[in-house]
């Protein structure tokens, strides 16, 4: 029989580390910042019995307002257009403007992950990682397939990625950029603490550009 393949759900990568060391820097008042603000309530943890942060993950303000990240939002924003036009859809119509865009670390003394959710009202997402390695955590990512969970038939081979797979995981290192389609459910593995993870996460939404063109907006939030 012939095979075709279709409703695919792509993941875009792209591995850019000429952008890490900058980034990084940037990003260490941010990570200090959201370490402080979470200070008071890893004290009360302690009054519970907790030694350490074990299990936290630092989220920092916004970044797009700032303008030293500029020039990587709109390498992203670019990026994510071409993403969804190489995915079918006309976009001459719309502009992308970004949601959210932040710079998360997970616990020096591990346990930090996430468990699988989405970004609603949003079409691309994406990471870009600044520390990273083989003994940090994983981004996954879940089956879109709504009816595949619930009539799903043991895999014969779950080492190997076929159309049975559910969950699909990333090796990733410092500079890895990656973008997808907003409605992929995603998720980070347990890290172990035994070297630092951070990265970068942006979100983007699609408007019509007659929309926009009826609100002054910042010509660095969309593209």
């Amino acid at each position: 029989m012939i095979k075709q393949e279709h409703f695919a759900s792509p993941i875009y990568i792209e591995e850019r580390p000429d952008w890490v060391k900058k980034l990084d820097s940037l990003s260490n008042p941010y990570i200090d910042k959201a370490r402080e603000n979470q200070k008071e309530n890893n004290e009360k943890k302690k009054t519970l019995g907790y030694k350490n942060d074990i299990g936290m993950t630092y989220h920092s303000n916004p970044l797009e307002p700032d303008e030293n990240f500029r020039f990587f939002h709109d390498y992203v924003a670019r990026k994510s257009r071409w993403c969804l036009d190489d995915m079918g859809y006309d976009m001459s119509n719309y502009s992308l403007i970004f949601t959210e865009s932040w710079v998360q670390e997970f616990s020096f003394n591990g346990a930090g992950h996430h468990w699988f959710h989405t970004h609603g009202n949003n079409h691309i997402s994406g990471f870009y990682f600044l520390k990273a390695s083989d003994k940090t955590s994983r981004p996954f990512f879940q089956d879109p397939r709504v009816a595949h969970v619930p009539l799903k038939l043991k895999e014969k081979d779950n080492t190997k990625i076929t159309n049975a797979c559910d969950l699909v995981n990333f090796e990733v290192r410092p500079g890895t950029l990656m973008l997808f389609p907003a409605y992929m459910s995603h998720a980070y593995m347990v890290d172990h603490g035994i070297e630092p993870f951070r990265f970068i996460h942006i979100n983007m939404r699609a408007i019509e550009k007659n929309v926009l063109s009826s609100f002054s907006m910042n010509s660095s939030n969309f593209s």
